[in-house]
């Protein structure tokens, strides 16, 4: 009768190491009780284990996967980004061309690595596009108000009004025409609150209006503040006699005349700003294609990228068939002659 084993080994000796039934040399035939010192079999056994090693991809997809992963420290890769461009983007945009072309050898890893150089350079290109398109049609209008602020500079360093034909001939200008208005509420409040006072009004005439005494295209307020103003000047008895107006109706018919001139002027400047906003508009769209000098930079360096991309590409494509053994194309040249 064969004696049985027993499935308790003594505390303190040696675990019995056998081949088992799957014949792996190395491995312990483990008990189900603890050694007399405290540790387990199974511990003492796991620290006899082989230790495993990672050896990398082994399926030909994954070794095809992993061949390139030195790639992005290529020359290329390293030189072609700038300081705030993404590197993950650049490597995201190199892989996936590795996965399309899958070069073998250093030439057509090399070409590869040129192609998303120049297609990484082309993002950029884009980039600079809107870039130009952004700054001419989002300062289109900040430009606008401060070449109106430097005329309004200029004209109001020509202060003299026998000088100058009076602001009313630049009102073009938003910043002019607000400031005629703004004087002659001036002096409507003057004129209400103190009568006629030709030398404080006629400045304020003249700096709207220019010379009184030049000949101009229509009859203005000048013109009828003169009238007034000389009509404020007759004698009591004559304007009794004459029934003419009394000075506070006088008074009243120039600061009337005084509300319709800021009326006029407010309407045209309601117009104005109607057909600048308009012409604003127009502008800005115009302005969604970049300007002349811009656009002939970006459009010689988008020709000279499509270049060099499209020779590299032929340049890989053809080491490519030449490694396959497929038949290759001669090699035409075209060169421009200026005779």
């Amino acid at each position: 009768m064969k004696e049985e084993r027993p499935n308790e080994i003594a505390a303190g000796s040696d675990a019995d190491v056998t081949n088992g039934s799957d014949n792996r040399p190395g491995y312990i035939e483990l008990g189900d009780e603890t050694s007399g010192h405290g540790s387990t079999i199974e511990n003492r056994a796991e620290q006899s284990l082989p230790v495993r090693r990672a050896s990398g991809p082994r399926t030909p997809e994954g070794k095809q996967r992993s061949r390139h992963n030195a790639l992005k420290y290529g020359i290329f890769a390293k030189n072609i980004l700038l300081k705030d461009e993404s590197q993950s983007e650049f490597d995201s945009l190199l892989n996936g061309l590795l996965n399309d072309f899958r070069p073998e050898g250093t030439l057509e890893e090399l070409l590869v690595e040129k192609l998303a150089a120049l297609a990484w350079r082309h993002r950029r290109l884009f980039l600079a596009e809107g870039a130009e398109i952004r700054k001419n049609m989002e300062f289109f209008e900040s430009d606008q108000r401060n070449r109106e602020r430097d005329e309004e500079v200029k004209i109001a360093r020509l202060s003299d009004p026998f000088i100058n034909s009076g602001l009313i001939r630049n009102i073009q200008n938003s910043d002019v025409l607000k400031r005629c208005q703004d004087l002659l509420f001036e002096l409507r409040r003057h004129v209400e609150k103190h009568g006629f006072n030709l030398e404080f009004d006629k400045r304020i005439l003249e700096t709207i209006y220019g010379d009184h005494r030049a000949q101009r295209l229509r009859k203005d307020l000048c013109d009828s503040y003169e009238i007034w103003q000389q009509a404020s000047q007759t004698p009591e008895e004559e304007r009794l006699r004459e029934d003419y107006a009394s000075p506070m109706e006088r008074r009243r018919s120039f600061l009337k005349l005084i509300d319709e001139e800021i009326v006029l002027l407010r309407s045209d400047q309601q117009s104005r700003a109607a057909v600048q906003t308009a012409r604003t508009q127009l502008e800005i769209v115009s302005r969604s294609v970049p300007d002349g000098p811009g656009l002939d930079r970006l459009l010689r360096y988008e020709a000279s990228l499509e270049r060099s991309f499209d020779r590299t590409l032929s340049q890989l494509e053809r080491q490519q068939r030449m490694r396959l053994g497929q038949p290759v194309l001669p090699k035409f040249e075209v060169r421009h002659s200026l005779s």
